[in-house]
């Protein structure tokens, strides 16, 4: 989707999420939440790193316990006065750390005035994204608020040792690996008592036969109420055994020193997913641009660009009902003339974006100093 004005983006936007072009998976969670849509602007065209944390963006392995430790260690007194992990995740990204979080905003005319930054001769493009992409598992959800017990897990991982943390992620892994497998070996168990269970003939020549039916409704309950126990069950082994190994205890152990109380209870399945946090608006930069995150909770060992990326399609990325990412590009000759538009028509520049003294005087400068 090609873009040359302001207005053809709008209605580019209305016409990709609000006239059903989009694939049917958009749905209220089961917390009642409904979607929400994401947008980020990036001047070029980054292809298999495109919409990837700066720490996973060079293949290379980042030792983040590292320089995220050295950072704190020489602002201590800052740090200290920060809320949670995930502020302290958020001020590195404010800053230029390379992290975990990815920005994004719930402004769509925000991300259009990042994609017309000037890069080489690079066209620019805007990617969109919705919460409530279907999953699996109603209990996986997809955008939290900074408080939530799923963001504080795993900010406190992303600062933990990272030998630890490796081990923690291929735990949680392994785990969720476990789990399905456990699902689909009973439901195929399931599906067999069915099938070699003669006297279940519930809906054909038994069906007005009130004793015979009642017969084929109590086999059907005792062959689900056992799968479900034996469920339980395996799934109860795997948990305990995850959840009382070294290393969950020692992730207990350092999320307590953050938030002071929390229970021995973490859902693991499906922990590992990308999701939308809500952040704290403590500064004026997020409250200007409308600031979200995606957080990206991925293994940094023997990271992969690509697979981040495809996980993010396949998890979060907006698709069209062929499956494709509705992305949005903005040519390269067309940026100058949008973002005259986007400042005198919506007030959107750098000064209002980066509400700062250097960058509001920068943006004076540049518009009122010229020859």
């Amino acid at each position: 989707m090609v873009i040359n004005t302001v207005s053809s983006y709008l209605e580019t936007l209305q016409n990709s999420l609000f006239t059903g072009k989009m694939e049917n998976s958009t749905i209220i969670d089961s917390r009642g939440l409904p979607a929400r849509f994401f947008f980020r602007g990036q001047p070029a065209d980054y292809n298999e790193t495109n919409n990837v944390a700066s720490i996973f963006r060079d293949g290379k392995r980042k030792n983040e316990y590292a320089y995220t430790n050295e950072y704190m260690r020489r602002y201590t007194e800052q740090f200290n006065q920060l809320e949670n992990n995930f502020s302290r995740l958020t001020y590195m990204q404010h800053y230029g750390l390379p992290t975990r979080l990815l920005d994004v905003t719930t402004n769509a005319l925000v991300a259009l005035y990042f994609a017309c930054q000037p890069h080489d001769n690079d066209d620019g493009l805007v990617s969109v994204f919705s919460s409530n992409r279907s999953r699996n598992d109603n209990a996986a959800y997809s955008y939290f608020s900074s408080h939530s017990d799923t963001v504080e897990i795993l900010s406190t991982l992303a600062l933990m040792n990272e030998e630890i943390k490796e081990k923690i992620f291929r735990k949680i892994t392994d785990f969720n690996k476990a789990i399905n497998s456990i699902n689909n070996a009973i439901h195929d168990e399931v599906k067999q008592s069915y099938q070699d269970n003669t006297e279940i003939d519930y809906f054909n020549v038994w069906y007005n036969d009130q004793i015979k039916k009642e017969k084929s409704e109590d086999i059907l309950n005792n062959i689900e109420l056992k799968a479900y126990n034996k469920r339980k069950f395996k799934y109860n082994e795997k948990y305990d055994s995850l959840n009382d190994s070294y290393e969950i205890k020692c992730l207990y152990h350092d999320i307590r020193r953050d938030v002071n109380y929390f229970d021995n209870i973490i859902n693991f399945h499906q922990l590992l997913l990308p999701f939308f946090v809500e952040p704290s608006l403590n500064n004026e930069r997020l409250r200007a641009q409308s600031g979200f995150f995606l957080f990206e909770p991925y293994a940094a060992k023997n990271c992969v660009s690509k697979n981040i990326h495809d996980n993010i399609k396949k998890n979060i990325s907006l698709l069209d009902r062929k499956g494709y990412e509705i992305t949005l590009t903005i040519p390269n000759d067309n940026k100058e003339a949008i973002l005259k538009e986007l400042d005198i028509y919506c007030d959107i520049n750098r000064a209002t974006l980066f509400p700062d003294k250097e960058n509001v005087s920068s943006y004076i400068s540049q518009t009122f100093l010229k020859d």
